[in-house]
């Protein structure tokens, strides 16, 4: 029987089950909130996410250092530091894997001289963070196999070419009118990845006030 005092005993499990919070967290899953319409429609303003962290290697807290890395998946919706505010955390497509030849122009999107098929599946009224209304196409993008929907324009907010860089990828949002991405401040460099965006857990309408009931436990692809 232990001579512990009682006092002991529930400060000795806290700081255990403190500890294991933190190495979950750190490496394991981790929570993510969606503050913008960068990524509607396979994200909205509100979402609430458990990013995966180990699909990429193990990013050590508050460094760049990145063990046991593993090459990001075209296709994959990723978490990762901003280049451009180490403080900040975004949350975007990767379409461009290292050595890539990307081309954007009139909102279609060209990856080592292919054109990336887009089929129209009508329009798409959502909410921006402000919480007024925009209204854009909605259309199946196939990215080499990984269909997802994306929202579109007429006319494109950025065109340009690039070419990825070793070690590095290009992102977009899948709201491609209403997205400040790669097309803007570059490439996303690999020990820079902080995790796969996995399963929405939570989901709240802040212009209805209301939760979206649906969207609970929605798979993230």
């Amino acid at each position: 029987m232990s001579n512990k005092p009682v006092w002991r005993e529930w400060l000795e499990s806290l700081i255990v089950i403190a500890l294991l919070a933190v190495v979950i967290r750190s490496f394991v899953v981790a929570p993510f909130k969606i503050p913008s319409s960068s990524m509607v429609p396979t994200l909205e303003v509100g979402d609430y996410l458990f990013v995966l962290r180990y699909p990429y290697g193990f990013r050590i807290p508050l460094t760049d250092i990145q063990l046991l890395s593993k090459q990001a998946h075209r296709g994959d919706v990723a978490v990762f530091v901003y280049p451009e505010d180490k403080s900040k955390d975004y949350i975007k497509r990767i379409v461009g894997l290292p050595g890539d030849h990307i081309v954007y122009r009139n909102n279609e999107l060209y990856i080592n001289g292919k054109k990336m098929p887009l089929t129209a599946k009508g329009r798409r009224a959502y909410f921006l963070g402000d919480g007024s209304v925009d209204v854009s196409g909605l259309f199946e993008e196939d990215l080499m196999g990984v269909k997802h929907d994306v929202l579109r324009k007429e006319f494109s907010i950025r065109d340009g070419e690039w070419t990825v860089p070793a070690g590095h990828y290009m992102v977009l949002g899948d709201n491609r009118n209403n997205s400040r991405d790669s097309r803007f401040w570059g490439f996303v460099p690999q020990s820079y990845l902080v995790g796969r965006a996995a399963i929405v857990w939570w989901s709240w309408d802040h212009a209805k006030g209301e939760v979206r009931w649906d969207r609970l436990g929605h798979i993230i692809h």
